[in-house]
């Protein structure tokens, strides 16, 4: 009888643990498939840092800086990994192959929980964020402030580069994450899709053009990405962001497609709608780099969407 109480007892505390954690895992909004927020807090990532699980990842950031200091076993991995020019077009995706060979290099497993932190504001993890999802990676996290805000909170700071054993990285492509010319020309006209382009006003109506053609895509909603964060650099809370997206009409009925002029920017919206919980979200990787330097797509001049 003792031990049967005892056994009961040691139940009931444990499923209040695990109330506890899906709790407080709730309120950091969605997760990824590893149990993780997709938002990592520096406070989390300093007490979870020997995790023989977690892969830090410096990404954006130019290797010298890597070499002054980084996240105590972090790896560096260079921009062009996931942000090239291919057949043309600058800031694309190279090829799955290639893109996982470079992965597996920095030390990435299948089984990695990859937490990305770039130099501040989230703009090249958030691309990195993109690219592992749509290689199918399961755990992928981007870790809020970055460098700068690890700093400000007292992390500890490594220097050098550490030698990083070889990982084990298989691409499973996830075109359902993709947004293609192609498709967003056969979808155009579909009242589920809702367009975000996060440049700038000026970019969005033409007046700044930095292709062959100015505008914007017909029906594309502008909300710039800097809306995304605060003055210290990080994202909103989660439910400022779920009300001001909801307000712009970008609802989680919605196939929500992000784009920008070379897929930064809109990698930045993209993990924002992600990490807000929405079913549906595409990158445009192409971007204006490549609607507005072909001639027959479709475009907007002026403020109107």
């Amino acid at each position: 009888m003792r031990s049967k109480f005892f056994r009961r007892k040691l139940l009931v505390l444990l499923l209040v643990q695990l109330t506890l954690i899906a709790g407080l895992l709730e309120a950091e909004g969605k997760q990824g498939e590893d149990g993780l927020p997709l938002l990592i807090e520096t406070e989390w990532l300093v007490n979870n840092l020997s995790s023989p699980k977690l892969k830090v990842v410096d990404f954006g950031r130019a290797y010298k800086d890597y070499q002054s200091g980084h996240i105590p076993g972090a790896v560096y991995l260079e921009q062009k990994a996931v942000w090239d020019r291919v057949n043309g077009i600058p800031g694309m995706l190279p090829a799955p192959e290639t893109v996982a060979k470079a992965l597996a290099g920095a030390g990435i497993s299948d089984d990695s929980s990859v937490i990305i932190y770039d130099g501040a504001n989230g703009l090249w993890a958030a691309r990195l964020f993109w690219a592992l999802e749509y290689l199918g990676h399961k755990g992928v996290h981007v870790l809020n402030g970055g460098w700068n805000r690890w700093l400000q909170d007292g992390g500890e700071v490594q220097k050098g580069a550490p030698r990083v054993p070889r990982g084990s990285f298989t691409a499973r492509l996830r075109p359902e994450l993709l947004a293609t010319r192609e498709w967003i020309l056969r979808n155009l006209e579909s009242p589920r899709l809702r367009v975000v382009d996060t440049r700038s006003p000026k970019e969005y109506s033409g007046a700044d053009a930095r292709s062959a053609r100015g505008g914007h895509i017909p029906g594309a909603v502008n909300i710039n990405w800097i809306l995304n964060i605060t003055d210290q650099k990080i994202f909103l809370p989660e439910d400022e962001l779920a009300e001001f997206y909801d307000s712009r009409g970008v609802e989680k009925d919605k196939i929500a497609v992000t784009l920008c002029q070379t897929g930064v920017r809109g990698a930045h919206t993209y993990f924002v709608l992600r990490h807000l919980g929405y079913p549906e979200v595409r990158l445009y990787d192409g971007s204006w780099e490549e609607w507005g330097n072909i001639e027959d797509t479709p475009v907007i001049v002026g403020e109107g969407e």
